[in-house]
């Protein structure tokens, strides 16, 4: 036997005596340099990880065994975001408080403090909890400044960490403002939190403002789409240059999670708070337009008449219908019908039937629904048979035009309409 066999021997021998005895037994060179092979990439790591936060001017926070990156940032509340100083949510806040309080964009009952202006960045748009959020920033404008922050997930093991600082930072804030956070930013979060729900604070219960819904209302037929750059660049003139597009997010971060280095996210971070800012102006922007504070076209006059009728708001509807029924346009023309069925649920009905009949002596693009609504009044409170029986014929006439137009067959309201022509048939029979 070789002197080096003996001497491998020997040592198996040795190691074997130590695990019998309750001894761990010494490590083999080769795992000596494995480990500290690991243990100098997590030093590297751990590293360039404190140097991304510093690039990032973000504070690190640790909570149990994790940590997250919090970013703050504090603007001048005078400072103008496009048309608007932040400032001027005070002022919008306190109008609230004279006007409807059923209305969607109403602060009614708030203050300017309350309102969170939220944001999230994720690795994906599924809704599937393979999905995390990997960034969450928020605003909030106080009478001395706005103060931004961001919350930055430095790796899959820490959302312990960046929850619980997040919850724990406005937990006493009551509304969201968002835009598409119904639908898709705050179900996001409540996903995620159902992970770590054990280790960090209960979620609070927002209310909600979604400022999609709103520009969708107002400004669908003049833009191209309702994207929040496209209104902030249409409707409130902000431009952002060399925006960083929010379909590269997941791409840059899985690339940090490889190689922390703070370049590849600057523009992520850059880019939420540009969203945060924009809610804040277009806020302010909704808000005055609906409470009649700012110039508006015809258009935004009616949708946002509409809008008030279809939440039972009759009066402020009335109004901004009659203001557009002066006008020779083409918003005016789409009022008239609002207006016709406003004044019958009043009970003015000569009113009512004046309206209707000057659609229909008009006759472009009329619904047939509007010689039924005059063929109703005629009948039961005109008891003026015979018009109300024209004016169901020409209903009828014009539905069956356009079920061929359409090809889409509406026998319901055939019937219904055939149903009424021969109880007025009856009625003049008499």
């Amino acid at each position: 036997m070789s002197l080096k066999e003996k001497l491998k021997r020997y040592k198996e021998q040795k190691r074997a005596e130590r695990v019998e005895n309750g001894q761990p037994a010494p490590m083999p060179p080769e795992q000596h340099r494995q480990n500290d092979s690991e243990n100098t990439n997590e030093s590297i790591y751990r590293q360039e990880l404190t140097l991304a936060a510093e690039q990032m001017n973000a504070e690190i926070k640790g909570f149990e065994d994790q940590f997250v990156f919090v970013r703050t940032e504090q603007l001048d509340v005078h400072e103008r975001i496009g048309p608007y100083p932040s400032a001027e949510l005070f002022d919008i806040v306190s109008d609230w408080q004279r006007e409807s309080s059923v209305h969607p964009l109403s602060s009614f009952g708030l203050g300017a403090e309350d309102l969170l202006f939220f944001d999230t960045e994720t690795t994906g748009l599924g809704a599937g909890s393979g999905h995390m959020i990997f960034l969450i920033g928020f605003a909030r404008v106080t009478r001395s400044c706005v103060t931004l922050k961001q919350y930055f997930l430095p790796g899959p093991g820490h959302e312990a960490a960046f929850y619980y600082y997040f919850f724990s930072d406005c937990r006493h804030l009551k509304n969201l403002v968002t835009y598409n956070g119904k639908a898709f930013d705050w179900p996001r979060v409540k996903t995620r939190h159902q992970f770590v729900r054990n280790r960090v604070p209960r979620l609070p219960a927002f209310g909600h403002f979604d400022l999609l819904h709103a520009s969708r209302r107002l400004w669908k037929n003049r833009l191209d789409g309702t994207r929040l750059q496209t209104v902030e660049k249409e409707i409130l003139g902000l431009d952002r240059g060399d925006d960083v597009p929010g379909s590269m997010a997941p791409f840059l971060y899985f690339q940090f999670l490889k190689q922390p280095k703070a370049a590849l996210v600057k523009g992520i971070m850059e880019h939420n708070l540009e969203d945060i800012k924009a809610l804040i102006a277009l806020y302010i922007h909704l808000s005055k337009k609906v409470l009649g504070s700012t110039d508006r076209d015809e258009e935004e006059t009616f949708e946002i008449a509409r809008w008030y009728y279809q939440l039972g708001e009759a009066a402020q509807a009335q109004v901004l219908f009659e203001s557009l029924a002066e006008t020779d346009s083409p918003a005016a023309r789409k009022a008239q019908p609002f207006l016709g069925y406003l004044y019958k649920k009043q009970g003015n009905f000569k009113r009512a039937l004046t309206v209707f009949q000057s659609l229909i002596r008009r006759g472009t693009g009329l619904n047939e629904r509007i010689y039924i609504e005059a063929a109703k009044l005629l009948e039961h409170q005109f008891k003026d048979y015979r018009g109300a029986k024209d004016y169901t014929q020409r209903a009828i006439d014009q539905l069956k035009e356009r079920e061929q137009s359409s090809g889409q067959p509406l026998p319901e309201r055939k019937r219904d309409y055939l149903k009424r022509y021969r109880r007025l048939d009856e009625k003049l029979a008499r």
